[in-house]
């Protein structure tokens, strides 16, 4: 899976800004960057009387809105995905995901910080924080960068994130959990899969396979 890095901070901190600045630098440099948004209260999306949320209302358990531009989905669940399950199921073609949220979680964090607004950063600050991204120099020996000074956050993130991480070219997913591959069986199952379906018809030059078998309950 792509790494994952969680943006945090107390309210109105500025984390959604500083996203759509540092979304286009890392974009320039030809990453493919995923964002997840954690939200802890009820799901809601889609627009009241729009076809969509007429389906949705109707009983559908999964909506899909499809265009030659843009793939828009919305399905029920019954939890709280976890973030190796969102990211192992939706994101295994992005090189970085960026969270806004999942604090609690042990994910790498970066904080952003306003002194304008809040008269300290996060309370409990352990060894899971990264960065800092502030107004001012807040106390620690954290890197800090200014509120835009998303080139050098960019060039950070590069170095530490998305160039030092090893990308495998096989993902495996069992009951929405991503399983560890070592390299000889990262390399058997991409290769036996790739050969067997080549020799399918119409599959002689696969560029991505994705195979899911659902296994009925036993009884």
């Amino acid at each position: 899976m792509p790494p994952v890095i969680a943006l945090i901070g107390k309210p109105d901190s500025g984390k959604t800004t500083l996203l759509e600045k540092l979304l286009p630098e890392l974009h320039r440099r030809g990453y493919h960057i995923g964002t997840i948004k954690h939200h802890v209260h009820a799901f809601e999306m889609d627009k009241p009387g729009k076809d969509t949320w007429r389906h949705k209302q109707a009983g559908a358990s999964t909506v899909a809105l499809s265009s030659p531009t843009g793939l828009g989905i919305i399905r029920d669940v019954d939890k709280d995905l976890s973030i190796d399950e969102l990211v192992g199921r939706y994101y295994g073609d992005t090189d970085l995901v960026i969270t806004e949220g999942y604090k609690r979680l042990g994910l790498p964090k970066i904080e952003v910080f306003r002194s304008a607004l809040h008269a300290e950063p996060l309370p409990n600050r352990d060894d899971t924080w990264v960065a800092m991204v502030s107004d001012t120099t807040p106390p620690g020996d954290l890197p800090c960068f200014g509120l835009d000074d998303v080139v050098d956050l960019a060039d950070f993130l590069e170095t530490r994130f998305i160039k030092s991480f090893p990308r495998q070219k096989t993902s495996l997913l069992v009951n929405g959990q991503p399983v560890y591959l070592n390299s000889f069986v990262e390399s058997f199952l991409r290769q036996a899969i790739t050969g067997m379906t080549c020799s399918l018809k119409g599959c002689e030059d696969p560029q991505e396979i994705i195979i899911t078998i659902r296994q009925a309950p036993s009884e």
